[in-house]
């Protein structure tokens, strides 16, 4: 296909195409006979897509879609390792939480706390960071915060992940498709962020007597 409906088809527009294809985000089409156009196939719309569900869904720099799409691309980069970067990508977005200090000790009571939750968490894991700004924070709001008031987020989070590891490992069993196993994740992640928030709004909406009735 002609680089116009392959702008169709993705639902981008061509000088973003073409700024993709310039940054080596997306390969390089193939001559047409005639050699006067470029022809591309259902791999570039395959990219553009899982592209676009990085930055529009994920929210990742351009930097980190790139280091995405090369740990897609090696194929000698177990699962474990893809999911790996994946994590480090999402976490690497929560800017306003890497600007937030982090209290002292309040590492080693996350380490603690992971520990006795069994979790195999990498010791540099941007998570263990994430959680430790958090818990600086509650300290700072409240003026004392325990650990443990994680420990059912900790319950939930395990729960849900249970079911999305299993399914995203019989995709990959399945089709062998690793970019779709990417995209699944950031789609999933903010599939989760939304049913709690839904879930938020109506348990607020269902103890209202005034929303109850209307309802």
């Amino acid at each position: 296909m002609k680089i116009v409906e392959l702008s169709r088809r993705a639902e981008l527009p061509v000088p973003t195409i073409k700024f993709y294809l310039r940054e080596g985000l997306l390969p390089p089409g193939r001559s047409a006979p005639g050699g006067r156009h470029l022809s591309y196939d259902e791999r570039h719309l395959s990219r553009l897509i899982l592209i676009r569900t990085l930055t529009a869904v994920g929210r990742l720099s351009l930097a980190s879609v790139r280091e995405v799409l090369h740990a897609v691309d090696s194929r000698g980069l177990p699962i474990a390792g893809l999911c790996a970067v994946i994590n480090d990508a999402l976490f690497a977005e929560d800017s306003g939480l890497l600007a937030m200090p982090e209290r002292q000790g309040a590492a080693a009571r996350i380490d603690s706390f992971i520990d006795v939750l069994g979790w195999r968490v990498a010791d540099d894991s941007p998570g263990r960071h994430t959680l430790a700004r958090v818990l600086t924070a509650l300290e700072r709001l409240t003026g004392d915060a325990d650990v443990s008031a994680f420990t059912p987020y900790a319950e939930a989070a395990m729960c849900l992940t249970n079911l999305e590891v299993a399914s995203l490992s019989s995709s990959v069993e399945t089709n062998g498709d690793r970019a779709t196993l990417i995209a699944r994740v950031v789609l999933l992640e903010a599939a989760m962020a939304a049913l709690r928030r839904m879930a938020r709004e109506h348990l607020i909406q269902s103890a209202d007597p005034v929303c109850a009735e209307r309802a």
